[in-house]
């Protein structure tokens, strides 16, 4: 079985992961759906329990554009890596897990834009179309045990520390195993050279931001939203809480205005607004 040294200089982007095999055949991502001043530690103990079990790497993947190309950047520098396991919960504004997985099956524009997601900018800018066709070609296959957004249940397979090991540990066998309608088992490094590749315009404002300033409020809007209670009650006078979060970022709405926030229970949430809105 072909298995290679990763080159100098792998993993060539920084990022929130943690190294791991550098032989073994399977990364796992898990969604961070939240800030990262706030992760819950459930989603911290997926990419430990993962990389403890022996996964190449294991990290949090945050937004569909930026974090997923630096993802494919450490990918395809380890041809090792052939699967990729997709856990956590999707985060309800960037939709980061349905960009991966439309990454996978789909592939993208001549733009590089993904196609088939519904990611509010899927746009893989900052890498050349030849690393994103080596990452679908080298990815065999991404294991979908992604939850919806919310979910709370760390006994679901998505956030379940035992399910995501057996996944990890399923992706070594010898011989083909089935996991959750999956057969897995290490088929080898890829048979081509790793691919190196260091985004260098990362820090560059693009220029589909300059021509569409409206967009980055959007974005703000969606943050902002997942700090909210979705409780979509109305109170504050917007149809649901998405529209208030929107409101909040284009400085048309005020904290005041959503009185759960008052609740003892959502003391964090109001603070960690409060300073987003800074």
């Amino acid at each position: 079985m072909l298995k290679v040294k990763p080159p100098d200089g792998y993993p060539p982007e920084e990022g929130r992961y943690v190294r791991g095999n550098d032989y073994s055949p399977v990364a796992v991502c898990v969604i961070l759906d939240t800030f990262d001043f706030a992760i819950p530690p459930e989603l911290n103990e997926l990419v430990m329990v993962s990389v403890d079990l022996g996964a190449a790497l294991s990290g949090m993947l945050q937004t569909e554009n930026i974090g997923l190309e630096k993802m494919i950047c450490n990918i395809v520098a380890n041809p090792n890596i052939r699967y990729i396991v997709l856990c956590g919960r999707e985060s309800a504004g960037h939709l980061p897990g349905e960009s991966l997985l439309a990454l996978k099956e789909n592939g993208v524009t001549e733009t590089k834009q993904i196609v088939g997601t519904r990611a509010p900018t899927p746009h893989l800018y900052n890498i050349p179309l030849e690393l994103i066709e080596r990452f679908n070609q080298q990815i065999v296959s991404v294991i979908n045990l992604l939850c919806q957004p919310g979910e709370k249940d760390t006994k679901v397979p998505g956030l379940s520390p035992e399910v995501i090991k057996k996944a990890v540990g399923s992706c070594y066998q010898e011989e083909s195993v089935l996991f959750m309608g999956y057969r897995l088992h290490d088929i080898g490094a890829y048979p081509e050279p790793a691919m190196c590749y260091k985004i260098a315009s990362k820090l560059t404002r693009s220029q589909e931001d300059i021509l569409q300033p409206g967009k980055s409020k959007l974005n703000m809007g969606f943050m902002l939203h997942k700090l909210l209670p979705k409780t979509d009650c109305k109170r504050c006078g917007k149809p649901n809480c998405l529209a208030f979060a929107i409101g909040l970022a284009k400085g048309k709405s005020r904290l005041e205005e959503c009185p759960i926030l008052d609740q003892p229970e959502f003391a964090a949430n109001r603070q960690a607004l409060a300073k987003l809105l800074e």
